[in-house]
């Protein structure tokens, strides 16, 4: 009986870590999906889309955007987070692809950009009760891709949907003016900059990701901004997507929405000689696609799409070392989008936000992977691609590589192939084993990685 009991208990823990989620010194304290949110395009299955976060009076707030509007949550005890409000959003449900939402003087600004949306401002006072829409107009724009307030000049920024690039005064949250659309109002905007699909902004000075490049913008005078600087050539170029400054103003995080482009960090110190020192990567898989990366310190927080969320110092600016990450997507990596969309690592407590697009909202406890103790322990291996006709790459990340145990699982949890192997570098080959998920389990005698691979006979 005891026996009985002992493989029943093995295989359970075994199907335990089959469907677990894949993770790193990075620990999940709540999980919210709704499966009856509508999906917003068939090609996405998407649900969900950006996260931002609030603190007030101790309590902590995590605003999750989905196709029908924005989701308010209490995470102020984290295990038992409760939603607490839901604001439609103008245009909703089927087509709806990008929300944003940023946070100022008390108000939560939202954007859509799709349909026929609108520009939405919600006073967050009687929290955690509820919110309250103080502003829901399509008057000075119908839609913005990105958003980002200046919070020292109290001005918002608005990237893509209806202008190319627009600023407003937000010194009245409910009551936002239009200063200036720089496609209409500056001369030379159209041909040097024109669509920005993202920007990081500090007192008026705005780090613009324009597809195809970067520059960076003195705002100071609304009516007439001068360029300081731009990066519009560097290694592994793609779509910028969106960056973020250390509050040192020296590091720029920068992404280049392009699958298989590593996240990139560059030298700000000189705004007319400005280069990539740097870049990271996780390594998952060759179309492995970065998101929306932030700084707080040191640490680099990103939303990695199919890869979840991922953590690394940049206490070196030339050696990022990953420090931990927890994948929020159960989908193989493909050249479509998928998982991880957004992250706020900003809460009081250090607690991190994360919205997956199908999966919702996470929050996590990342507090082993930045103790003292963990912080200098990197990966052991990489194991990809996580979606293969047959043959899988193992790379030890150790200084000495020693002799490894590998073990392939199926759904069952029974072992399916079994072999010890010694060296850097290695292949499993796959492609006598039936389609469909698998773990492959790396062992030795100090370390132990465990990845999902999907198996598939199709090219």
């Amino acid at each position: 009986m005891l026996m009985r009991y002992t493989l029943t208990l093995t295989s359970s823990l075994l199907l335990s870590a089959l469907f677990a989620q894949d993770s790193l010194n990075v620990r999940k304290l709540f999980h919210w999906d709704d499966p009856t949110i509508p999906e917003g395009v068939e090609v996405y299955f998407n649900q969900y889309n950006e996260v931002w976060g609030y603190a007030k009076e101790g309590r902590e707030y995590a605003f999750l955007g989905s196709t029908l509007g924005v989701h308010v949550f209490d995470v102020t005890d984290p295990v038992n987070s409760v939603l607490v409000d839901h604001v439609p959003g103008r245009f909703s449900g089927q087509g709806v692809i990008h929300r944003d939402y940023k946070v100022h003087a008390g108000h939560l600004f939202a954007t859509c950009d799709q349909g026929p949306s609108s520009l939405q401002v919600m006073d967050l006072q009687y929290l955690p009760d509820s919110v309250h829409v103080v502003y829901d107009s399509d008057e000075l724009l119908a839609r913005a891709h990105n958003i980002q307030i200046d919070t020292v000049n109290a001005r918002l920024y608005t990237n893509g949907g209806s202008t190319q690039f627009s600023v407003y005064s937000i010194a009245d949250p409910a009551n936002p003016v239009l200063l200036s659309d720089c496609e209409a109002d500056i001369p030379w905007w159209g041909s040097t900059i024109g669509y920005v699909h993202d920007c990081f902004v500090r007192d008026n000075i705005v780090w613009t990701n324009d597809q195809d490049g970067m520059h960076v913008v003195d705002f100071s005078d609304v009516e007439n901004p001068v360029i300081l600087g731009s990066l519009t050539n560097y290694p592994d170029q793609g779509y910028n997507h969106s960056g973020w400054m250390n509050d040192d103003g020296t590091l720029y995080a920068m992404a280049d929405e392009t699958h298989g482009s590593p996240l990139k960090f560059v030298d700000a110190t000189q705004l007319n000689d400005m280069e990539v020192i740097s870049t990271a990567t996780t390594g998952v898989d060759p179309t492995s696609v970065l998101h929306n990366p932030f700084f707080t310190g040191d640490l680099v927080h990103v939303a990695y799409y199919y890869d979840g969320y991922y953590l690394w110092n940049l206490a070196d600016p030339l050696q990022p070392m990953l420090l931990g990450y927890f994948d929020t997507c159960l989908e193989p990596n493909t050249d479509s989008y998928s998982g991880a969309w957004g992250t706020y690592p900003f809460l009081p407590s250090g607690h991190v936000l994360v919205s997956d697009m199908q999966t919702g909202l996470w929050v996590l406890d990342i507090s082993i992977a930045t103790s003292t103790s963990q912080a200098t322990r990197p990966a052991e291996f990489r194991i990809s691609p996580t979606l293969t006709t047959g043959p899988v790459t193992i790379t030890d990340l150790r200084p000495t590589a020693t002799t490894t145990h590998v073990e392939v699982l199926d759904a069952s949890g029974a072992t399916v192939m079994s072999t010890s192997i010694g060296g850097s570098s290695f292949e499993v080959d796959m492609s006598s084993l039936c389609d469909g998920l698998y773990l492959v389990q790396v062992v030795s005698n100090d370390a132990m990685h465990t990845q999902r691979v999907v198996k598939t006979s199709i090219r």
